[in-house]
């Protein structure tokens, strides 16, 4: 594509205690406009101390390769409202409206970063970024490249095989027209509206299609970032381990639309485990279509990861550890290479944690990871692996070091906080929503020594933060990477899985006790 690069507009980022983004009233098809809401004050009132110190909590990213034939799109539609098999199956989660969009949600994700410098409580400099995990979506060389692009700064191309037209599902020349995925500019003459169009209020947007293709510039992160892998880092799909056979799938030019011939979607959830083994379902008989090649979609390995990610350079482990301000941060590869999208960890890994913890010393130590601790539940693995550990061994590991004062995680996809231990000693553990659903936002912590409740505590500070896109958007304006950013945000507050009931854990709107709040835990070192 030869169109200069898309420059974002300027952007008046602000915390969600100035002012919050909200669903508006409900229209044609249940589809809901958003607009500026109230701003959300703390839910405790802010103690003053002393600063340990202050960072960024970023989750799950998911830079997408939309047009990759390595995606399963085809599977989703059997968790739509209307499926006989929704029950059975869960939300299955392959296929997104706004998928063609990450790429703008984290430029647009980058401006906010960059625009908020200091802690909104303390006032202090923010020292770090912590992105948990599901920075790229299907493990590709590709999708790792526009990460190191966008939080390093520079030019992103967010677009596969041709440069000319889109080879995404929701193109409206693609080859094989299917009125369950949405699509932007309509229909052909003489078809009917899509589903997501006709019976849930999706808009129509022409031209947005090729738009999202464009390059875009990012200005990349002015702080250290710090990265944690996560399972759509390392697995396809997040849940498939990658061999030759899916290799080929990735970079080749045919793109699999549908079951085999006589499968049963039940099937389905053999590419969908969340406790491995899993596999792609496909065989001979599956319908297939012909979309352009690229090399480019070849599967990252650990070692790319490591190398692109880790705040060292290094490129020999994805699990680490690093420091930020008084804080020692312990970040863990929680993936199972053996296949499932929940997590564990290896014994060699554990053997490690166990070793990092006791070096601590005196320093406060935070544990991130990209599944949290209910989640490391996927025991499966190869007869000749090493066990898995799962996540109540790992937990009571933690609870054995006072010094555990907090354990930051993704994956869920939305702002979730639990705590582990009693008045005397434990952590907070926590996470933070994804940028490709609603609501899509980020957040501050601000880790202080307090004492006043009687006695010395850590308050661990989180302030929620949307991204700066604007709260509407006009179709007249989808060159600005802003406008497709506002307008992936509006489609994540529509997915109409979620509108009438959840499954899976999955939700559209988080607690707001676990937003704007304060939490304490009883300081280890008073």
């Amino acid at each position: 594509m030869t169109a200069m690069p898309h420059r974002a507009s300027p952007t008046s980022a602000h915390t969600t205690t100035e002012g919050t983004i909200v669903r508006g009233p409900v229209r044609h098809g249940g589809w809901r406009d958003l607009e500026s809401g109230p701003p959300e004050p703390h839910q405790h009132s802010i103690p003053s101390g002393e600063v340990i110190a202050c960072m960024w909590h970023l989750s799950d990213v998911h830079l997408c390769d939309a047009e990759s034939p390595a995606r399963v799109e085809y599977l989703d539609r059997y968790s739509d409202p209307d499926s006989a098999f929704r029950d059975e199956l869960g939300d299955i989660g392959t296929y997104r409206p706004q998928e063609s969009l990450t790429v703008q949600v984290a430029v647009s994700m980058v401006q906010a970063v960059n625009r908020v410098r200091v802690g909104p409580t303390t006032g202090v400099p923010i020292e770090a970024v912590l992105l948990t995990g599901d920075l790229t979506d299907n493990a590709q060389r590709n999708e790792l490249a526009w990460y190191q692009a966008i939080v390093e700064g520079g030019v992103v191309s967010p677009r596969s095989g041709s440069d000319e037209a889109s080879s995404w599902v929701g193109a409206r020349d693609a080859q094989s027209w299917d009125d369950r995925y949405w699509h932007p500019d309509g229909p052909p003459p003489g078809v009917e509206p899509d589903r997501p169009t006709a019976l849930f209020g999706y808009p129509t947007i022409p031209g947005l299609v090729e738009a999202a293709r464009r390059d875009v510039v990012s200005p990349g992160l002015d702080l250290p970032w710090i990265s944690v892998y996560g399972n759509h880092d390392g697995l396809l799909q997040g849940t498939v381990a990658i061999d030759d056979e899916l290799r080929a799938l990735a970079v080749g030019d045919v793109r699999i639309t549908g079951l085999p011939a006589d499968a049963t979607p039940l099937i389905t959830a053999e590419a969908i485990s969340d406790v491995g083994p899993a596999r792609y379902i496909h065989d001979e008989s599956s319908p297939r279509v012909r979309i352009p090649a690229d090399p480019g979609r070849d599967f990252t390995t650990p070692a790319m990861f490591a190398r692109v990610t880790r705040p060292d350079g290094a490129e020999e482990l994805t699990y680490f550890t690093t420091d930020v301000g008084g804080l020692r941060v312990i970040a863990l590869d929680t993936i199972n290479p053996h296949g499932g999208w929940q997590g564990s960890l290896d014994r060699t890994q554990f053997t490690w944690l166990q070793r990092e913890l006791a070096l601590a010393g005196d320093r406060y130590v935070v544990i991130t990871s990209h599944h949290p601790s209910p989640t490391l539940i996927n025991d499966h693995r190869a007869p000749d692996a090493e066990e898995r550990v799962l996540g109540d061994e790992v937990v009571a590991l933690l609870l054995a070091h006072p010094q555990v004062i907090a354990w930051i995680a993704g994956h869920v996809h939305f702002h979730a906080a639990i705590r582990h231990g009693d008045d005397v000693s434990g952590f907070i553990e926590l996470t933070t929503a994804s940028l490709i659903d609603w609501p899509q936002q980020g957040r501050i912590l601000e880790f202080v020594r307090v004492q006043d409740s009687g006695r010395p505590e850590v308050a661990i500070i989180s302030t929620v933060v949307d991204h700066a896109a604007p709260v509407t958007w006009s179709a007249d304006s989808i060159d600005d990477p802003l406008t497709l950013a506002a307008i992936s945000r509006a489609l994540s507050a529509n997915d109409y899985r979620l509108r009438d009931s959840s499954l899976r854990g999955l939700r559209l709107d988080s607690s707001p006790h676990v937003r704007n709040v304060a939490w304490r835990v009883p300081d280890p070192f008073a």
